[in-house]
């Protein structure tokens, strides 16, 4: 498979930033903990007439930030006492989870919609690009054909290999019912690039979630409390440097989503 064949840069697995959560027993202080609060002063409308071409950008130096310091946590307590979420005892985990959409809801889906518009995609292949947590963009000899991402015929040089199970977006649950299954299509360069655009950030959260759970199974959790197994974790991954390297990545994404050009 070496004549003519290259593959593109691989992004890296996804990705997050600083502080560690205080975690807090009770139902009034666990909003705190995991729901970043919008700052009031005088000035406020002030920056907010500054800031008014930039909205994107002044929230993902704030309350962006704070929200993304929190999903690790988020992951690591699922993954270290998964009942806290099946039985939904706690409200401290709805918070947790009311946060974790609010990174979707508030920052992500607005971005995946906007790569959406100005796409041709055919549904078909964005429902693919939606259920397939992993994908590999190839370089191939290029052939005069239909693209089978936006179906117009299209000078198309590169391979989508997509492949992975099938996961509930809600609760990163793999559907451990379906094969590992693999696609394989035949797509033009813009089409190509998209792809690995809105791919990086569509599956942000669950490949963040596969990475926590490999850290926090590796590191063997035992008898500890969740919440300082927690707390440990995340201050060994932020001292090490790979907090922040995994929020600079997600900027990255978030960038390259906002400066993707139009469909030609």
């Amino acid at each position: 498979d070496s004549d003519g064949e290259a593959e593109m840069e691989e992004e890296p697995l996804c990705h997050l930033p600083l502080t560690p959560t205080e975690g807090s027993e009770t139902d009034s202080d666990s909003m705190k903990d995991f729901i970043a609060e919008e700052e009031e002063d005088d000035n406020a409308n002030t920056e907010d007439e500054k800031s008014e071409n930039q909205p994107q950008q002044k929230e993902l130096n704030t309350s962006y930030s704070e929200l993304l310091a929190h999903y690790v946590p988020h992951c690591k307590i699922k993954i270290s006492d998964d009942s806290i979420y099946g039985t939904r005892r706690k409200k401290y985990a709805q918070d947790m989870l009311l946060s974790l959409h609010y990174l979707d809801d508030r920052f992500i889906q607005p971005r995946l919609e906007n790569l959406i518009s100005r796409s041709r995609w055919k549904d078909r292949y964005k429902e693919r690009v939606d259920c397939y947590p992993y994908v590999r963009i190839i370089l191939k000899n290029p052939e005069n054909i239909s693209c089978e991402a936006c179906e117009l015929n299209r000078y198309c040089k590169f391979n989508v290999l997509l492949s992975g199970k099938l996961y509930n977006s809600r609760t990163l649950e793999a559907d451990d019912f379906m094969s590992d299954d693999k696609q394989v299509l035949k797509v033009g360069m813009v089409c190509a690039n998209r792809t690995r655009v809105y791919h990086n950030l569509k599956h942000f959260k669950y490949k963040l979630y596969v990475d926590c759970s490999s850290i926090t199974k590796l590191d063997g959790v035992g008898d500890e409390p969740v919440k300082d197994t927690v707390e440990r974790l995340f201050n060994q991954l932020d001292n090490s440097g790979w907090i922040r390297k995994r929020y600079n990545d997600l900027e990255d994404y978030m960038n390259d989503a906002d400066i993707f050009q139009e469909e030609k």
